[in-house]
């Protein structure tokens, strides 16, 4: 049985634990990563691990039959992974990163080289291949040879090869009989191995103008290829033996036999050749872009469809995949009875993108898809859902499409789509029924916004009819997208692409049209007073605020439920001072999305990172970026905060993160007071956590004596503590006690926990 382990080491914790899903125990201050198997681009073996690679790293034992994930979690320094090769002189493993960034990894170490990365020059740093030789690692990349030293962590030196000031592209190198042979899309140049100055470009002959791609040795022969042909090359002659009927991508060599991945839109399979270079079998049914050799009648491929791949006989495919996310497109994210929906998305500056990875539902440390590749009712004609909602009555998952309109999945997997009614309408002047936006209110009205249509607000009702409304204003487009429910009732509607905002009160009767109020929110005073009219995200917070995320900056409705009143309401454009710098809250800052944890603090998300504020926005509490945090990117999708754990569930341009923050929401009373760790072992310097709380409850922290240790009051229902008194020390090993009340002292509790020095 595959057994999937996420390892993760936390800001604050250093330890492991396995396949954790909002679970109580997961340290204050930890990161996990959730990152798909279903594609790879990379292979390598080393020892009885057999490491895959794309966003991130993965190995499987082919011993125990278990993955490991690797990302910045644990290790990693980067994402998007081109190649990984082991060099078995030096024990090392590079991974070498698609903007040209390489980390060496030895067991479970990691050392990061970033120079070629960080270098200064002009024109790509592209790294292609790597070649071991004499415990060095030889890199092609697109400025020249590049000789790194794994041992000393080093550069140790470059050479450029340069033909009429023109620098040659360096796309592979090998070597045999004492000479290098460098493929260069100018052709093959080849060089004395004991030439000291290979840094002179005259110290290389050209021995063929073909443009290469590849260049290898195998059976003491030297071949090489161009994106379609395969050569021989003897005497300095290249001859011919072999044409594709698709692109060469990739060239690996076995112990006898030698293997080439071709794939295109027609034609995907591995070609395998003997010792004579003798065409014997082809793998075919596969996508493939790498491969391993394990034995005569097995090899292993790195699959862009599918992942890591099995082919007994090398034909019979058997694919190798642990639970996991499906995809690694995370457009939206949604927590709906307790289990978080991940919404693949999406839309393109708000044209559709044939996205058909659907969504994936997170519940008990499993991963659970929806698509159209695994089955799911209905869903071969489903493209870009962009938004869940879930019916608690029965349990009905509904996801707006930006193509195919509502997709209404029942629990027995049995599913009907709604579109071309009369209330779900085509997009004027196009023939797709674009839904960008769901929300269920509390009588279990679903509510949606329909794209582009003559009536841009829909909703089915709870007893099964329908009603759609219009918004009478004259702008530049019928823009529709996200929804929020106010404590009034009233439906918040974004009209993205610079529209603003719509907000409807119906008066609690939707059928009768005579009673609706609605209302045009933009720029100025008196019109809503948003920071900008190009409208990303709204949310409620704890107080019923509507926080709205602009591509300039934060606006703040303080008295949305009084927004159609005769005294309105307007956005405050709060200003706020950070460090030495005042002005208005976010400006110039492209928010995306803002969530609200159980502290009622805000978390923002731009393309610049995460934020952590206070309640009030008086403070930066944290900030995250891809340079001091675990991170895939700094362009954030989504943020949605597990009110009962705290996770906060970050969905990247990169794919999906979370931290386990400090505040969760608060219980009715004390009665679940729990504190982790506990015991609270000797070595440990993470955070103490004491979690089940009344919201912002008094939490006091004594040893035996009674001697008051730390207070504090909690974030939400969760308090935590540094394990540090007062003078910065850790106490003595001990019984220690919490005692718990909320502000009127009408819920108390007492609890202890063993504290080891």
């Amino acid at each position: 049985m595959i057994k999937k382990i996420i390892y993760f080491i936390g800001c604050l914790y250093a330890g492991f634990l396995p396949n954790v899903s909002f679970s109580q125990q997961v340290p204050v201050g930890s990161w996990q990563s959730y990152f798909s198997y279903n594609n790879a681009s990379t292979l390598e073996l080393v020892g009885e691990q057999l490491f895959s690679a794309s966003t991130h790293l993965r190995s499987y034992s082919l011993v125990g039959h278990e993955f490991t994930t690797y990302s910045k979690v644990n290790g990693l320094h980067d994402v998007n992974i081109k190649l990984i090769r082991y060099d078995v002189a030096t024990n090392y493993m590079i991974i070498i990163y698609n903007n040209s960034n390489i980390d060496l990894m030895q067991g479970n170490t990691f050392y990061n080289m970033p120079e070629i990365k960080n270098l200064n020059i002009t024109g790509s740093k592209k790294i292609n291949t790597v070649y071991f030789k004499n415990k060095k690692m030889y890199l092609s990349t697109d400025f020249g040879i590049v000789v790194l030293d794994p041992i000393k962590k080093e550069i140790k030196e470059t050479y450029v090869l340069q033909q009429n000031a023109k620098v040659l592209s360096i796309n592979d190198l090998t070597a045999e009989n004492g000479y290098f042979y460098a493929a260069t899309s100018d052709g093959i140049y080849k060089a004395d191995e004991t030439n000291p100055i290979l840094q002179n470009f005259a110290n290389w002959q050209l021995i063929d103008n073909h443009a290469c791609s590849f260049i290898f040795q195998h059976q003491n022969k030297l071949y090489t290829c161009t994106s379609d042909s395969l050569f021989v090359i003897q005497n300095n002659v290249l001859n011919g033996f072999y044409r594709s009927h698709a692109p060469i991508l990739n060239v690996r060599t076995g112990v006898n036999d030698f293997y080439l991945c071709e794939s295109d839109n027609n034609k995907r399979a591995i070609k395998i050749f003997d010792k004579n270079a003798l065409l014997i079998d082809s793998a075919n049914s596969i996508n493939p872009r790498d491969v391993i050799e394990i034995s005569d009648n097995e090899i292993w491929e790195a699959d862009f469809w599918e992942g890591l791949v099995k082919l007994h006989n090398r034909k019979n495919k058997e694919l190798i995949r642990p639970n996991g996310i499906y995809s690694n497109a995370t457009y939206n994210l949604q927590i709906l009875n307790n289990e978080l929906y991940v919404i693949a998305g999406g839309q393109n500056g708000w044209i559709y993108t044939f996205n058909g990875d659907g969504f994936s539902k997170y519940s008990n440390g499993e991963w659970t898809p929806y698509n159209r590749s695994v089955g799911t009712s209905s869903m071969d004609t489903i493209y870009d859902v962009m938004d869940i909602a879930l019916d608690t009555r029965n349990n009905y998952v509904y996801a707006a499409t930006f193509q195919s309109g509502l997709l209404e999945l029942h629990p027995d997997n049995t599913s009907v789509v709604y579109k071309n009614t009369p209330f779900i309408q085509a997009q004027l002047g196009d023939n797709s029924y674009r839904l960008a936006g769901l929300a269920m209110d509390e009588n279990h009205n679903l509510w949606m916004s329909n794209y582009g249509a003559p009536d841009q607000l829909v909703v089915k009702k709870a007893d099964g009819s329908w009603q759609k409304f219009s918004f009478p204003y004259t702008v530049s487009e019928k823009t529709a997208s996200q929804l929020v429910i106010d404590n009034a009732n009233q439906k918040w509607m974004v009209a993205p692409r610079g529209v603003g905002i719509y907000v409807l009160n119906d008066n609690n009767s939707i059928d009768n049209k005579n009673d609706d109020q609605i209302k045009y929110l933009r720029t100025g005073l008196g019109y809503g007073n948003l920071p900008n009219n190009d409208v990303n995200c709204i949310v409620k917070d704890l107080n019923g605020k509507i926080w709205v995320g602009t591509s300039d900056g934060i606006g703040i409705f303080n008295c949305a439920e009084s927004l159609m009143t005769a005294s309105g309401c307007d956005a405050e454009l709060k200003i706020v001072k950070y460090d030495l710098n005042a002005g208005l809250l976010f400006q110039r800052e492209n928010v995306k999305t803002i969530a609200v944890d159980g502290a009622n603090n805000k978390w923002i998300g731009t393309n610049n990172g995460v934020w952590l504020i206070s309640d009030d926005a008086e403070k930066i509490l944290q900030h995250f970026n891809i340079d001091n945090s675990p991170l895939p990117s700094n362009e954030i999708n989504k943020i949605v905060v597990h009110p009962i754990t705290g996770d906060v569930f970050i969905a990247t341009n990169a794919g999906l993160v979370s931290y386990r923050g400090v505040a969760t929401q608060g219980s009715e009373n004390n009665d679940n007071l729990v504190v982790f760790p506990n015991p609270v072992p000797s070595q440990y310097g993470g955070i103490i956590a004491i979690k089940g709380l009344v919201g912002n409850a008094d939490v006091r922290i004594t040893d035996a004596a009674g001697q008051l240790v730390y207070r504090t009051t909690a974030q939400g229902g969760q308090a935590t503590w540094s394990g540090l008194n007062y003078l910065g020390q850790r106490p003595r090993t001990g019984v220690f006690y919490v005692f718990v009340t909320n502000a009127d002292g009408s819920e108390s509790k007492a609890g202890k926990f063993i504290f080891n020095e």
